[in-house]
């Protein structure tokens, strides 16, 4: 793996989309004399690498196989299940060259201010880069990662990359605890320095990871001490400086160069959250405020979810909540109660406007009976009332994740789930849905010998077997 130049352009599409940098001069370091550079400068443009890996182009792809959106253009190979590994390049480059290695060398004995802090918070997000490398593309470097005296590290088999991550977030969580700084860190674009909302972050993080690998107890112990408050979800403000790009990053692409590429007209998310045949509505929901801030009637709707300036969530309350819920009805059926509080406690928020604006939309508090045989939510009385309330958890999440990696995780973990718990998302094509990213051109030809040999997209990782 070459050490390339940091680059402070948010590439995230590069092939596609002809966007500004919301990075423009961060990191305009000589990448071989990177040691002259204090770590807190490093942050900045780990934080906003970062972004870019998690709010780009994989979770644009991803949501065309999902159902967040529809590819046309030059998403149609895309929209088809066909995947150029060249499209891997600019993701992969900023998850190891504009995190990992960053993360690396601020830890690495360079100056540092609060040192606690910094290495913790560079430990979650190298565990959170590295977390969405692993679940999509399958084994990846990561012991021997963004070392210069190793060109061509060897891949890690994936459930040996997510143990390593839960050990690095307990790290992480250990560091920040000692730091226990509570702001004034500008160098922290995602909480100004505040360590106990990276711990919080950390926990989330950790229950995501045990969550992919169906861990569910582990998962579920993880989230009770993760993001409990809105106000200490991890997201990214754009500084909505339209003339240099400085935007959210679904708005530049819905505004870029190729803006017909993807639309989310037809898809099959906005039609589970409108009002036609597949609509989830029923008496105790109205998704009317949802569908209004994903979609406009048209497109996506760039006053909403993509307006210049929405925060992108990164890591996020509605997560937490979401996979506490699950994880522990999953772990133990007889958790039905607290599993139903959690989804309540959710709905709760977005009817209150916690998450999007409301006005007129509906999300009263389920019980029991909703789940059981007759009830809403189980009117066929097809299953027990603990797979009727998992059911709707699930899809519940997919919705809530829209245009979010998330979505293609659950998508993938679910598979294993009898057919009436999945999210019933079509087919664009055939019969299989695509399951993993291919690794990078660049990777192939700068360390061919230990990138696996993967035939195609449909090749399930090893956590989903």
């Amino acid at each position: 793996m070459r050490l390339f130049k940091t680059s402070l352009i948010i590439a995230t599409f590069i092939c596609l989309v002809a966007c500004q940098s919301v990075v423009d001069d961060i990191n305009d370091n000589n990448p071989n004399k990177i040691g002259v550079v204090d770590g807190q400068t490093l942050f900045t443009g780990m934080q906003l690498a970062n972004t870019t890996a998690q709010s780009g182009y994989l979770n644009w792809a991803a949501g065309v196989w999902t159902g967040n959106f529809v590819g046309s253009g030059r998403f149609a190979p895309v929209q088809n299940y066909e995947y150029g590994n060249t499209n891997s390049n600019t993701p992969w480059r900023n998850i190891y060259v504009g995190v990992v290695k960053q993360a690396r060398e601020i830890r690495s004995g360079i100056e540092v201010t609060n040192k606690n802090f910094f290495y913790g918070a560079s430990k979650v997000l190298e565990a959170y880069a590295v977390g969405t490398a692993v679940n999509v593309f399958g084994d990846v470097p990561y012991s021997e990662a963004s070392n210069d005296e190793i060109p061509t590290p060897k891949y890690d088999s994936q459930t040996e990359v997510y143990t390593a991550l839960q050990v690095l977030l307990d790290e992480a969580i250990s560091d920040l605890q000692v730091a226990g700084t509570s702001g004034g860190i500008n160098e922290d674009i995602y909480f100004g320095g505040d360590s106990s909302k990276w711990v919080k972050a950390a926990y989330t993080l950790k229950a995501r990871l045990f969550l992919d690998v169906r861990d569910y107890s582990n998962a579920a112990a993880a989230a009770q001490n993760g993001i409990s408050s809105e106000s200490e979800s991890m997201k990214y403000y754009p500084p909505a400086v339209v003339l240099t790009g400085d935007t959210n990053l679904l708005n530049q692409f819905f505004t870029g160069s190729f803006p017909d590429d993807l639309t989310t007209e037809g898809s099959f998310l906005i039609d589970l959250v409108g009002t036609g045949a597949s609509s989830r509505n029923n008496a105790k929901t109205d998704e009317v405020d949802r569908a209004a801030y994903y979609y406009d009637g048209v497109d996506i709707n760039l006053s909403g979810i993509a307006a210049n300036n929405e925060p992108m969530n990164q890591i996020s309350y509605q997560e937490n909540l979401l996979t506490w819920a699950e994880a522990s009805l999953r772990s133990n059926s007889t958790n039905f109660s607290s599993a139903l509080a959690k989804l309540n406690e959710h709905r709760a928020n977005l009817r209150n406007g916690v998450y999007f604006s409301t006005s007129s939309g509906i999300y009263d508090d389920y019980v029991e009976a909703d789940f059981e045989a007759g009830g809403i939510e189980n009117a066929d009385s097809s299953l027990s009332k603990e797979d009727a309330l998992l059911r709707e958890i699930i899809e519940e999440r997919y919705v809530t994740f829209f245009a979010d990696i998330l979505s293609f995780n659950d998508i993938r973990r679910t598979e294993k789930d009898a057919t009436a718990l999945q999210v019933p998302v079509p087919f664009n094509t055939g019969s299989q849905r695509p399951q993993r990213f291919l690794y990078p051109f660049d990777e192939e030809n700068t360390n061919a010998d230990n990138v696996p040999d993967i035939a195609d997209i449909f090749v399930k990782t090893q956590i989903n077997q």
